[in-house]
């Protein structure tokens, strides 16, 4: 969001931005530190009560008289928008667009269908959500942007420090990788049940463990029930500089669930940094990664198969180098902010261009 936000006020937009100001963490400041101005007149939370909903309905029906486009970027954010924009007359109206970020919003729940069917245009974060749009919500072809994620290559590349002398790791020694929240539907079990016979041929592989969660402490006890302490190490939550290391210091990068972001960014960083990745093949994952050629795609759950995967880079280094490079230009050539920020900013121009949703 910030990232699309950034470029298009640069290319002389203007840009407004709310969030959720109930929302615990550093959102906020972060989006001052990149120079948005935020509105406080609304309050975009889930647990607010109906009657900050009904004000916040109030405000963007005021605000959107005035505006273009309003982007909602939740399901929440998404339905106040609907409503704002439909109370705020027949007069010069605005367009809603909504990105869809995540599978969640595309299952088929009751009123899914129409509120997508409202909307004056959806951003997917990858084909296949689009597919899914046009298929399953009948939402036109015109009215939905199939678009991708984005990487910094600048932040996130092959150069620079990793965390191999931190976490006693030596050079050369084969390592894989995932770097995600650890709870269940992220799939850190199958992952520990495929690594298991690939460290039993290779002693000196290690699995190392990034991020935080609820499932952690079950994670932690289902790899000493594995008998694979020595060879899976827990680096713990990392931000920043140290995002970055932690990618560089594996050898593959794996992925094998979608988490709040469906464009699976975790993968594109690692991808930028040069690591090939290894992914179940679904969503922005099978588009991401070229099979063979940038890393390697499994089906979902086929742990044998990601087992035999996770071998064939762990002891191959030659191999998994050349994929990292060829996925590396990858991520450049395709997945720039950009170039994703310019195309939003003409599939925006398009919508307001065409009659409003049920026009």
């Amino acid at each position: 969001m910030a990232s699309v936000a950034r470029i298009l006020a640069r290319r002389g937009h203007q840009v407004e931005m709310a969030v959720d100001d109930a929302r615990p963490g550093d959102l906020r400041d972060r989006l001052r530190e990149l120079g948005f101005n935020l509105r406080l007149d609304l309050t975009l939370s889930t647990k607010a009560g109906p009657w900050s909903h009904l004000r916040d309905a109030w405000t963007l029906r005021r605000a959107a008289r005035e505006l273009d486009v309003v982007h909602a970027h939740f399901s929440n954010d998404h339905a106040l928008a609907l409503v704002a924009v439909a109370g705020a007359g027949r007069g010069r109206r605005a367009r809603v667009v909504r990105t869809v970020h995540s599978s969640r919003s595309l299952r088929a729940r009751a009123l899914q269908g129409a509120v997508h069917r409202r909307t004056d245009g959806l951003v997917a974060v990858c084909r296949e959500h689009a597919r899914i749009l046009v298929e399953r919500f009948e939402v036109g072809e015109d009215r939905v942007l199939a678009s991708r994620g984005a990487v910094d290559p600048v932040r996130f590349a092959p150069a620079g420090h990793d965390l191999r002398a931190e976490l006693g790791l030596q050079p050369g020694q084969p390592v894989a990788g995932i770097v995600s929240r650890v709870k269940p539907d992220r799939r850190h079990a199958e992952l520990v049940e495929a690594f298991r016979p690939v460290a039993a041929r290779l002693p000196d592989a290690r699995l190392v463990i990034v991020g935080r969660g609820e499932g952690l402490a079950e994670l932690r006890a289902r790899v000493e029930r594995a008998g694979l302490v020595r060879q899976v190490i827990f680096a713990g939550y990392r931000t920043g500089d140290e995002l970055a290391a932690a990618y560089r210091t594996l050898d593959c990068k794996v992925l094998l669930a979608e988490g709040n972001d469906g464009t699976c960014r975790a993968l594109l960083e690692a991808m930028a940094c040069g690591r090939p990745g290894v992914a179940y093949r679904f969503g922005a994952p099978a588009e991401t990664v070229v099979d063979g050629r940038t890393g390697l795609l499994v089906e979902p759950g086929d742990v044998g198969a990601l087992s035999a995967a996770l071998w064939e880079l762990l002891s191959a280094p030659g191999r998994a180098r050349g994929l990292g490079a060829a996925a590396r230009e990858r991520m450049v050539a395709h997945h720039g902010e950009e170039a994703r920020a310019l195309e939003i900013e003409a599939f925006l121009e398009s919508v307001r261009a065409r009659p409003p949703a049920g026009v």
